[in-house]
């Protein structure tokens, strides 16, 4: 006669094999079927409405000729460049000043998070007002100060500077409380020794708070390259890819090609380039983070 132990751990195993079951059952359907249907499709000529087509590789020679393709990579990779940067940069800068035990600083952060809970096309309506050439706000300042009126999104020079702006904008309030929530958990006891030793703010800054902060700026650097190279919000709210193609980002042009032009096989193909290319920077990352992330 088997023991109640035993007959206990029997259903507990029983239990962990269903949980388990159920996880692999919810990936197989919501991440590698879906997976496995996308590659089929890239390798396919399929318009939504016929069967698809089989045509191997052809989908990604004609990516290497396709101009619009080049065009959209470099622009989301500017994009990028401008927006991780500073986003970083402002943001730990940001999280430093409003990490203070005081009631207005506590009230502070609440308006820093705001963009975080608001909904990004509302915001980008509102930034479409911000940029107007006639009577947006920030040409009405320019006005103010006897300066030249700016074509913040008509003009291809600048179009996705102006993006980047607003991008930097609305990534600052996620890492900010990231980085509020690492600056945070540092012991106290390393600023009282340094203060001890005679350490200046600039010292502790540059040898307790930023090495101890290298894991968090490691995350958010990984987490704000995924999410900039994949910008469309903006691009399909506010330019829909001009002046031109001077906007166009690698995600805003998979859906134009998907949708607009029902060339799904060939956006299934240009979503496969993009997640390479992603993962082949995240890969990267990791391997040199061993050279400038410290952990405890």
């Amino acid at each position: 006669m088997r023991e109640p132990g035993g007959i206990k751990r029997s259903i507990q195993g029983l239990y962990f094999f269903l949980f388990i079951l159920l996880s692999l059952i919810f990936a197989l359907l919501a991440y590698y079927i879906p997976f496995g249907i996308s590659f089929k499709l890239a390798l396919s000529k399929y318009d939504a409405i016929s069967p698809p087509e089989f045509v191997g590789l052809k989908n990604f020679k004609k990516i290497l000729q396709d101009k619009i393709f080049w065009i959209s990579l470099k622009n989301s990779f500017l994009y990028t460049l401008y927006v991780v940067p500073a986003s970083l940069v402002l943001s730990f800068l940001i999280a430093v000043g409003l990490n203070q035990n005081s009631k207005f600083i506590r009230t502070l952060r609440v308006f820093y998070f705001v963009p975080t809970v608001t909904s990004s096309v509302a915001i980008n309506f509102v930034w479409l007002w911000f940029f107007n050439p006639e009577y947006g706000l920030l040409n009405t300042v320019l006005g103010l100060l006897s300066l030249k009126k700016i074509y913040w999104l008509t003009d291809p020079r600048i179009a996705l500077f102006s993006l980047a702006l607003v991008g930097i904008w609305g990534s600052l309030s996620y890492n900010i409380i990231l980085f509020l929530a690492g600056l945070q958990n540092i012991p106290i006891t390393y600023y009282e020794a340094a203060e001890l030793d005679g350490a200046t703010k600039k010292d502790i800054l540059l040898n307790i708070t930023i090495p101890l902060m290298t894991p968090i700026i490691f995350f958010i650097l990984i987490m704000q390259i995924i999410s900039t190279v994949q910008m469309f919000e903006s691009v399909f709210t506010m330019t829909r890819g001009g002046p031109g193609y001077s906007t166009y980002t690698i995600v805003y042009y998979i859906y134009r090609n998907g949708f607009n032009w029902f060339r799904m096989g060939y956006g299934t193909a240009l979503s496969w380039i993009l997640y390479f290319i992603l993962l082949i920077l995240t890969i990267i990352q990791f391997r040199f983070q061993r050279r400038w992330v410290y952990y405890e």
